[in-house]
């Protein structure tokens, strides 16, 4: 680019100008909203649970073994007694092989979460929830 010899893929360094204040010229700061980080993690969390619930379930109803589950998984049944025990907080991926080991695959659906989003009401879009 510059005609200057770089390591590979390695930019030649470039300055950037940072802004003074990043908020500035923005209006109002955002509002804090006390506990709602605390809220969010308690639901997903409960959440997830039901999500394990109902794997394990299915892998019992399949009369599949947690050490059969691990090797489809391609780790210890450990892991996976620890998975379904609640005690990991497994991501996103682990849950996805978890379930394709299991013979399911989990759907991912962007929700609403605002002020009547509740379960059975309408979202504003006016697509039923689920």
């Amino acid at each position: 680019m510059d005609g200057e010899d770089h390591p590979p893929g390695r930019e030649p360094d470039v300055e950037r100008e940072e802004p003074e204040d990043p908020g500035a010229g923005q209006g109002e700061p955002l509002p804090l909203l006390p506990g709602f980080r605390e809220i969010a993690l308690r639901r997903m969390a409960a959440q997830r649970r039901r999500l394990v619930t109902e794997l394990t379930a299915e892998r019992q109803a399949s009369r599949l073994s947690q050490t059969e589950v691990a090797a489809r998984m391609g780790t210890s049944q450990s892991a996976v007694a620890r998975l379904e025990s609640g005690e990991a907080d497994a991501r996103a991926s682990t849950l996805e092989r978890y379930a394709a080991a299991v013979g399911r695959q989990i759907t991912w659906e962007l929700g609403s979460s605002g002020p009547g989003a509740r379960r059975g009401e309408a979202p504003r879009d006016g697509r039923a929830s689920t």
